[in-house]
């Protein structure tokens, strides 16, 4: 299997990992400016890549090359297509949405969203043939939370789109505003299909407690309910959807579940996700105490806490590996500032994790998010 690296540095990294032993059998190091969220194309053909960069901050796009023995490039697996500077300041997490911006219904189009965290933002850049053209919609948001160190302003974290509306997670106001996705423009293009532009619509916010400071969420299995993790905090909050039979039905906060430990002042949640079969879910703590907290979903949608992991520090992110690869249930976990990528083991029945293999990073940068490459 092939892990694609994004680090806060200079370099992209392509590790290619033995299937079954997770032994490194490779590594290739790309020129790129901190690349802290990256995103593939469902064929995987196209990788895009922010840049968190403050005010020269910005957008990448790679084509990604599947590995032929008799083809030698001259780009090497990862070829660079695009690059934009100047974008709105510190993006840290995108979306690419496929089939937008068909120029005569061109599959390699589409649309890339990004979650300017400084800039409290969301910006939309078409996507023509794998290149990133230049913004055509940013949505600001405005206002702040009781913390004025951390929540002077808008900060937006995260993006999930969610059918047609799309969540942006904002630490900055304790919200996560809801907007529609549609398109602004449909015309017919030369070869009888339809562009579809997309363009964004804010519709209403969902309120988090004050001075939590959402960061990541995840949804259930059968949307029926999401899941927040805090970065200041440090609470995992509960929201059921609704099922919007009367106007102005809105998700509802249905728990708070403190997760953190009073041991550490400094202590900060980071990312979230949920086992593939839905029945454990797990949050990343940082700045002491690192380790992954796990917790057992209840029939209810509710969540029992039942354990700890802990893991190298500061875990930017993680994500559990795609089935079959290896089989059974193993997680990748960036430990940003340890330098290392850990490699977990996941008991389905208890959710436990076990450490099965770390791989040192300490000579590219600091690894903080990756995306599994398989063809």
């Amino acid at each position: 299997m092939e892990l694609i690296v994004g680090t806060y540095g200079q370099r992209l990294l392509l590790l290619e990992l033995g299937v079954a032993t997770f032994d490194v059998l490779g590594i290739s190091a790309f020129e790129a400016k901190n690349t802290s969220y990256l995103a593939l194309s469902p064929d995987k053909r196209y990788l895009f890549a922010v840049s968190e960069c403050g005010d020269d901050s910005g957008v990448y796009s790679f084509r990604v090359h599947p590995y032929d023995r008799l083809k030698p490039l001259p780009y090497g697996r990862i070829e660079r297509l695009s690059e934009i500077r100047g974008t709105s300041p510190d993006p840290c997490h995108m979306v690419y949405l496929p089939g937008y911006f068909n120029q005569c219904g061109d599959p390699d189009n589409g649309a890339l969203l990004t979650a300017d965290y400084s800039g409290g933002t969301v910006t939309l850049f078409p996507v023509r043939s794998g290149r990133i053209d230049s913004a055509v919609q940013v949505v600001h948001f405005e206002g702040f939370g009781p913390i004025a160190s951390r929540q002077g302003s808008s900060h937006i974290h995260q993006l999930i789109p969610y059918g047609n509306l799309l969540l942006a997670v904002d630490l900055g106001t304790d919200s996560i505003h809801v907007l529609r996705l549609f398109d602004g423009t449909v015309r017919p293009l030369c070869d009888g299909r339809l562009d579809r532009s997309l363009r964004l619509e804010r519709l209403f916010d969902i309120p988090a407690p004050a001075g939590s400071g959402p960061r990541h969420l995840v949804f259930s299995q059968d949307g029926s309910h999401f899941y927040v993790i805090t970065e200041l905090s440090n609470e995992i909050l509960v929201y059921a959807m609704p099922d919007y039979t009367a106007a102005g039905d809105r998700p509802v906060l249905l728990q708070q579940l403190p997760v953190g430990s009073p041991d550490f002042t400094s202590q900060a949640g980071g990312d979230i996700q949920l086992s593939p079969d839905g029945r454990h879910l797990y949050a990343s703590l940082r700045n002491g105490g690192d380790g992954l907290v796990i917790c057992e979903v209840l029939s209810d949608g509710s969540l029992r806490h039942v354990g700890f992991q802990p893991t190298g520090a500061h875990v930017r992110d993680f994500f559990f590996l795609p089935e079959g690869l290896p089989p059974g249930e193993f997680m990748a976990v960036f430990c940003k500032n340890a330098r290392c990528i850990q490699l977990y083991r996941r008991d389905a029945a208890s959710g436990e994790l076990q450490l099965t293999r770390e791989i040192p990073l300490s000579f590219y940068g600091e690894p903080v998010h990756g995306v599994v490459y398989s063809r």
